[in-house]
């Protein structure tokens, strides 16, 4: 079988490429995106808790990826081309 290629898309993103994000996010198929930062202590717990979500689970904006709890920021995420 052949390899898909992956593509590294970096923002801004557009707001469909946010959406389906934000969706792949909490449908459970994948791992999240998590945040880079200290997602194991006592906040980012506390947040996954009272939220759902993985401990550190980013947000999906126009500008790139956002932990709600410290603002760790990422700006890619990879696709896979199709």
């Amino acid at each position: 079988m052949p390899e898909i290629p992956v593509m590294i898309i970096t923002a801004p993103w557009t707001d469909e490429q946010v959406r389906h994000l934000n969706e792949q996010q909490n449908d459970g198929r994948f791992h999240p995106y998590t945040c880079g930062g200290s997602r194991m202590d006592e906040a980012h717990m506390a947040y996954a808790k009272q939220n759902g979500g993985d401990h550190g689970q980013l947000v999906a904006t126009k500008d790139g990826w956002i932990c709600p709890v410290c603002g760790y920021r990422q700006k890619t995420f990879m696709a896979r081309a199709i």
